[in-house]
């Protein structure tokens, strides 16, 4: 058995009133809850996105401080919120990895990039990021499905297991057909990839895309409850990797009562029901706040 803790949006600022809640708060509160004496320690942890808020050196910076204090090797992967060159250049270092691909006994676990749409490749093959990254919803894009695809395909691993930022099968506002289906792609050219860990949505759902459940973990900042329609407190996820392929996982919400649910907003549910955009959300919301 191999347990994996999985942090997500997490949505560290080197600004004031940068997140609607203080993550350095709900960091020390999710840190305890995760180590906390009498539960089993994870083997590793991963951080699927959404790291530092805007992109920034110094955010990138206070994120390497806040991951080293956990005890147990960490690897990180990119969210539409993260800028390539920063994220890349100050996050790796020892015990934190950007690493792609990680070998786990008959597990091949694959970090894959989800930010396509969010980034454009200059004339050398690197990337560059769009100034519109932050608004993607995400989509692989043809180059990571095919190396998803050909490194499973090459590997002797039994089972896959896919973390990357933006789920598939995500609905309402989250919701992009081209993801799902260049998922569903994927699974056609490697089918022994057991499913996915992801972040983005800020909720706590298991759905399912191309017959594979995806997890979406609680981010450490707002969560939502899509069928309440109430915000939740910060959370993470966990995960038992069986050698038979089994998974076994659980989201778990942290400190409700430093945080209680508060109904959203009339705007507010019409986006997440994809109803209106978020540009028009916000403008509804300004128009009521006038």
């Amino acid at each position: 058995m191999f347990r994996v803790t999985q942090f997500s949006d997490t949505h560290f600022s080197t600004e004031p009133d940068g997140e609607p809640r203080n993550t350095d708060d709900t960091w020390d509160v999710v840190f305890a809850d995760v180590f906390r004496a009498g539960r089993p320690s994870p083997d590793l942890v991963v951080v699927t996105g959404d790291i530092a808020n805007n992109g920034t050196e110094a955010e990138y910076e206070k994120v390497a401080d806040k991951l080293s204090r956990l005890p147990v090797p960490a690897v990180v992967c990119p969210g539409n919120h993260d800028r390539q060159v920063p994220f890349e250049a100050i996050l790796p270092r020892p015990g934190l990895s950007s690493g792609r691909t990680l070998r786990v006994d008959n597990w091949l676990f694959l970090f894959a990039d989800s930010n396509a749409d969010g980034r454009d490749r200059r004339s050398d093959g690197s990337f560059v990021d769009r100034e519109d990254r932050t608004h993607q919803h995400g989509r692989f894009g043809d180059a990571e499905v095919a190396w998803v695809g050909e490194t499973v395909n090459q590997s002797d691993a039994d089972h896959a297991f896919v973390w990357t930022h933006h789920p598939p099968g995500a609905v309402g506002f989250f919701g992009k057909p081209e993801h799902d289906a260049e998922f569903a792609r994927l699974i056609d050219m490697a089918p022994s990839i057991r499913g996915v860990g992801a972040g983005h949505t800020h909720t706590n759902a298991t759905l399912e895309c191309a017959g594979r459940p995806v997890h979406q973990c609680p981010s450490l900042s707002v969560n939502l409850d899509m069928e309440k329609y109430t915000t939740l407190p910060p959370g993470y996820r966990t995960y038992e990797f069986g050698d038979d392929g089994s998974i076994k996982t659980e989201a778990h919400l942290v400190g409700e009562d430093r945080w209680p649910r508060s109904s959203l907003s009339e705007a507010t549910r019409r986006m997440l029901r994809g109803e209106i955009s978020f540009e028009e959300m916000r403008a509804e919301l300004a128009a009521e706040r006038s």
